[in-house]
């Protein structure tokens, strides 16, 4: 159930594109990576560095792919995220 839950956001985010673009997936992931943060600091009352990190990293790319509007962004946060851990 774990595993399902850290997949939560990239799960949307294939989803999304599937059925739209890769901006309206950037706005899904960078949602859905809020909420889980969110609701694991509700049930556990503390965070987890890979939720955190993963959120920051998706924020910052995620947010400079939909200002711009360039997918390279958001292309760069796998590689990112790898490297940070």
């Amino acid at each position: 159930m774990k595993l399902l839950f850290d997949l939560f956001p990239l799960i949307l985010f294939f989803g999304a594109y599937k059925f739209y673009d890769i901006f309206a997936a950037t706005a899904v992931a960078i949602i859905a990576s809020l909420l889980q943060v969110g609701f694991f600091w509700l049930r556990h009352r503390r965070f987890e560095t890979m939720h955190l990190v993963t959120f920051g990293v998706i924020l910052l790319f995620g947010g400079m792919t939909l200002i711009f509007r360039d997918d390279t962004f958001i292309k760069w946060k796998p590689t990112i995220v790898e490297w940070i851990f």
